[in-house]
């Protein structure tokens, strides 16, 4: 080959070098994903939300009832419009399933309704591979002061195939725990008892799907609309803190049951300092908000927020941070989650309006040196008014099976009971869907 040649073809070669290195770095590369520290993003279509983001949470955060009973759905089962709907008497005095008709929900000592205001646990309990039902019944006419009725159903195909038994009077919430550390979860329950004066209250209790059978925690009894298990103490084990409040006889106070892994539980109150019976909070919930390993607390009230800082397992109210929402808000619900891929988890609350007349949603950006509401940059719609219609939870899952995940309302009431609501994830937006 001669001279000419070869640096003809080197010269070649050079150019088909660079074209390929240009075209590369062309189409391989982006512009930065740039927030501008409201959770808007330049290249906002990027915020997907894959349903593998709930696995982006720490392993202290993962060890709360809120986590375990998030994780654990995926679709919202029924069980107003299925045929667990309810249960009666018959002449007998045997309670069975209220298949046919209609019952009189206030004939003294016949039936046992389904609790609109509670949840209705639908996943794995047992472990079998297949989906169990958890639901919890009112006993009529309401309010009575009797015990409730749960289901547990291991498998829905049968009619015939499901444990029942009476607990506590009247269960608020349901969660899922991990008590004594064998990878099964129990559920925690968290009762007010008897809803009308003086409120005597009840205690608190967490059931064992394996052996069917009820633990009774009874050194604290108190109105517990809501609580939720964690490690407080970060020894390892899952413990336990409620909330009673608003009854006539029992003051109102916080609890805390500290579990020694074996699911067993000592009452050690004396971690919350400087409470006071003016403190009267409904919904509680623990996690981690500020990443140091330590699981915070999470009051909510009318109008208030109330975050409580973990300090070496103790919570002192004098340095809790109010978060102001609206005086004709009450606190239902409150969830974590990074809407604006900052790896910092914003704080997401569902409330009902005063008067229970519509519900609404509010989301924070919170530290313990500032917050602000940054609701408006996700969510079309947050305010809904309407006669006796509330939301009592919110969950996290992907609703709509579409790859992403949602935020759907669970424990309707009013009159938007027997509908289906949720907030659909679009490219990190979330608009409101309602349908029956």
């Amino acid at each position: 080959m001669g001279k000419k040649n070869l640096i003809s073809v080197l010269e070649k070669i050079s150019l088909y070098i660079f074209i390929f290195i240009f075209i590369s770095c062309s189409s391989g590369s982006s512009e930065p994903e740039i927030d501008d520290g409201n959770g808007n993003n330049d290249n906002e279509n990027e915020i997907v939300y894959p349903v593998s983001e709930l696995n982006n949470y720490s392993s202290i955060n993962k060890k709360t009832s809120w986590y375990r009973t998030n994780k654990s759905f995926d679709e919202l089962y029924d069980v107003s419009s299925s045929r667990y709907r309810g249960f009666e008497k018959d002449d007998n005095g045997d309670i069975n399933l209220f298949i046919n008709g209609t019952y009189d929900q206030n004939k003294e000592n016949c039936c046992y309704y389904w609790n609109d205001l509670g949840q209705y646990l639908f996943t794995d309990l047992d472990g079998d591979g297949t989906k169990d039902l958890w639901a919890y019944y009112w006993k009529a006419p309401w309010p009575t002061n009797a015990t409730g009725l749960h289901l547990y159903a291991g498998n829905l195909a049968s009619y015939e195939n499901y444990d029942l038994q009476t607990g506590l009077t009247q269960v608020r919430k349901n969660v899922f725990s991990d008590f004594d550390n064998d990878g099964k979860s129990e559920v925690m329950l968290f009762s007010s008892g008897y809803d009308a004066p003086p409120f005597p209250g009840d205690s608190l209790a967490f059931f064992d799907v394996l052996s069917k059978k009820y633990k009774y925690l009874s050194d604290d009894i108190g109105y517990f609309h809501g609580g939720a298990t964690g490690d407080i103490n970060n020894d390892g084990f899952e413990d336990i803190v409620a909330y009673s409040g608003g009854s006539v006889v029992i003051p109102v106070h916080p609890v805390y049951y500290q579990n020694d892994g074996s699911g067993n539980f000592t009452l050690k109150n004396d971690i919350f300092l400087n409470f006071d019976d003016s403190d009267n909070y409904y919904t509680v919930e623990l996690f981690d908000i500020d990443n140091d390993g330590f699981l915070d607390l999470f009051l909510g009230s009318g109008g208030v927020l109330l975050v409580i800082k973990n300090e070496n397992g103790t919570f002192d109210r004098s340095k809790g941070i109010n978060i102001q929402t609206d005086n004709n808000l009450e606190v239902m619900d409150i969830d974590f989650f990074d809407f604006d891929n900052d790896n910092i988890k914003e704080v997401l609350v569902m409330n009902n309006l005063s008067g229970y007349n519509g519900h609404s949603l509010n989301l924070y950006k919170f530290s313990f040196q500032s917050n602000s509401q940054i609701t408006s940059s996700y969510f079309d719609e947050t305010k809904f008014e309407g006669n006796n219609s509330w939301i009592k939870w919110i969950h996290i899952f992907d609703y709509d099976k579409d790859g992403d995940l949602d935020i759907v309302g669970d424990g309707l009431f009013g009159d938007i009971n027997n509908k289906k609501i949720y907030w659909k994830n679009e490219n990190g937006k979330f608009n409101r869907i309602i349908s029956n």
